[in-house]
């Protein structure tokens, strides 16, 4: 669910990879995966990140942060 600063501005809201659900993108991380052998930006919301989804291809590091 969008913030409230998020909820008339439909720029500030993106579709989580994992979950498929609407967040803000105040609440959401971009992790680097891979995608058919090239680098690709997966956008996901916190909860997802946090609870441990990484994109195929992974090679980072992720810290979990506060929700």
């Amino acid at each position: 669910m969008p913030s409230e600063k998020a909820k008339d501005n439909k720029a500030l809201a993106a579709t989580c990879v994992a979950c498929n659900k609407a967040v803000s993108t105040e609440s959401m991380v971009s992790l680097l995966g891979r995608e058919s052998g090239k680098y690709k930006q997966f956008d996901v919301c916190l909860a997802c990140a946090n609870g441990g989804w990484r994109p195929p291809g992974f090679e980072g590091i992720y810290t979990p942060r506060p929700i």
